[in-house]
């Protein structure tokens, strides 16, 4: 039994059980106070405890004096059934210390002497039942405060907004235990109602409700009435007075009520939250009402942190979409530039190929035509290597991996390259530290990336300058890492292309010495190692590029690229 504030006054709804082995007691009580209350009554403890299992009970009276137990002991017994029962104690007898034991003990709530006056003993009984039915409250209050508790973290954890909707009208229908519920939320004109969801779902109900269109044009009272905040009680004895759509919804369900409450966001009213008795029984109160309004004011802090998450992720997507699209549009101009460049070559000696047929004119025969098949080598290679890269190199066999001597390399390297640096005229030095660990990595794949930062270093180093290679532990963590440092004393690199100098076609070489996929490159390779690659420059300091590689090594690497 949940009392209800409005019902304390009605004391008949809080039955009364009188134990006491005198049938004539049990007589004379039960004529005295039966218009005021409902009354029970018992010859024995048994008897008593059998009655308290088959109804509940809000107040127990027992006589003290009774042949099986004494009435203190029952009253423990009627404790431990249930702590929130009322108990009195009727005795004839003034003992003291049997009265204070039991106080103390908590096994009555007060005691009544015998012979009892009618109207004390009707006084006691009423504030008894006003007693336990405050407790009863107190305690289902206490119950749905700590439901409602958990169902804000369960709501509030939940940041997709679909399960979000099926977590609050499952907790509101099964938990809670309304018969049905609906959530409906306003369109982005704020004119009409739109059905969100419906328990329970995928009945006749449910799917004849989703089609009735609740709209401002429709039920303008209703709208305007939801849009200011106000609760709306819709029951089926003004049927007559309710809008059409309003009308059908409460007709369709065939409830005696429904219960909407609105959904009080921040700047608006997003929604409602509808509730409904339709399997009959009792109408709404005012606890209920104030259950709806806590959950309301929880759902809506919810869903707003779902939708806003959901926006998020709208707009994180379009930014990947719209990067994705910048990316592919700097390819494309890109390749567009590196292609049209050799296609003058090619496109001029075909065009004078008809007019020298006859003619034994050895440079365009010779050297031009030399220069338009490297011209077409170059297009090939570009197409190929670009290919490789928007497969991610899953034309060409997984190349293995392997412990990688990072000294050994450089060393490797800079023998490779000894031509270029005479021709440049700069100084080369090497430095490898011995004490550098091995990296796990593919050989070739770390070796493209060497070759590049060197010639790159040469490249950008003026005559008589210097390029520095140092192979060392990784100053910060010398067990778990190495690193390859490239410096140059060339004239840096400006600060407004420090960003770029990674992305793809970037390049401040002639155009016949470097194509700009260098850097992009190698620096996808140590990232494929589970490396990074560092740049420091500064106009006239020159450059430097640290390349640190883990010991262990990142995910399987791509086969090498051109």
């Amino acid at each position: 039994m949940r009392p209800r504030p409005s019902q304390l006054m009605d004391h008949r709804e809080f039955p009364v059980l009188y134990v006491d082995d005198e049938p004539d007691n049990l007589r004379i009580f039960e004529l005295t106070f039966r218009r005021d209350f409902s009354i029970l009554t018992a010859t024995s403890a048994e008897e008593g405890m059998r009655l308290l299992n088959q109804n509940p009970v809000a107040v127990v009276l027992s006589d003290h004096r009774m042949p099986e137990v004494t009435g203190v002991e029952f009253l423990a017994r009627v404790r431990e059934l249930d702590p929130k029962t009322i108990r009195i104690l009727v005795t004839a007898y003034g003992d003291v210390d049997i009265l204070g034991d039991a106080i103390n003990d908590g096994s009555i709530y007060r005691y009544v002497p015998k012979p009892w006056e009618p109207d004390d003993l009707r006084l006691t009984l009423r504030r008894a039942i006003e007693a336990y039915a405050l407790e009863c409250e107190r305690s289902a209050l206490l119950e749905e405060l700590t439901l409602l508790n958990r169902l804000s973290r369960a709501l509030h954890r939940e940041m997709d907004l679909d399960r979000l909707i099926d977590l609050l009208l499952g907790a509101t229908h099964g938990e809670l235990g309304f018969d049905g519920a609906a959530l409906l939320f306003f369109d982005k004109a704020a004119d009409q109602l739109v059905w969100r969801g419906l328990a329970p779902d995928g009945t006749d109900v449910a799917r004849r409700l989703s089609q009735i269109e609740i709209s401002r044009r429709r039920a303008p009272e209703f709208i305007d009435s939801l849009q200011r905040g106000a609760l709306q009680a819709l029951r089926v004895d003004d049927l007559s007075r309710l809008e059409g759509p309003v009308r059908d919804w409460a007709t369709e369900v065939s409830a005696d009520e429904i219960l909407v409450v609105p959904l009080v966001g921040k700047s608006e009213v997003i929604g409602a939250l509808a509730v409904d008795n339709r399997s009959g029984g009792r109408r709404f109160g005012a606890d209920d009402r104030t259950l709806l309004d806590g959950l309301a004011m929880q759902a809506v802090i919810a869903i707003e942190n779902a939708r806003l998450v959901d926006d998020l992720r709208t707009s994180r997507a379009q930014v990947l979409r719209a990067d994705r699209l910048g990316t592919l549009g700097a390819l494309a101009a890109g390749l567009a530039h590196e292609i049209n460049n050799p296609l003058v070559s090619v496109h001029t000696f075909l065009s004078l190929a008809p007019q020298k047929r006859a003619d034994a004119d050895l440079s365009f025969w010779g050297e031009y035509h030399q220069l338009a098949t490297s011209e077409l080598e170059r297009i090939r290679g570009l197409v190929a290597t670009m290919s490789r890269l928007a497969h991610g190199g899953s034309e060409a066999p997984a190349a293995e991996h392997g412990l990688v001597d990072l000294g050994e390399l450089a060393r490797e390297v800079v023998s490779l390259i000894q031509r270029e640096v005479t021709s440049a005229g700069v100084s080369l030095l090497l430095d490898c530290a011995d004490e550098t660990p091995n990296v796990l990595g593919v050989r070739a794949h770390l070796h493209q990336v060497t070759l590049n930062l060197l010639l790159n270093a040469v490249q950008a180093t003026p005559e008589e300058g210097v390029v520095h290679v140092k192979v060392t532990p990784d100053p910060d963590d010398p067990k778990e890492a190495a690193c390859l440092v490239v410096e140059d004393s060339g004239r840096g690199i400006p600060e407004e292309h420090l960003e770029r100098i990674f992305d793809p076609f970037f390049t401040t070489k002639d155009p016949d010495q470097g194509t700009g996929l260098g850097l992009m490159i190698s620096h996808q390779i140590v990232a494929d190692h589970g490396g990074c690659i560092e740049v420091r420059s500064r106009v006239g300091d020159g450059s430097t590029f640290r390349v640190r590689l883990p010991v262990i090594g990142g995910r399987r690497a791509d086969p090498p690229m051109s």
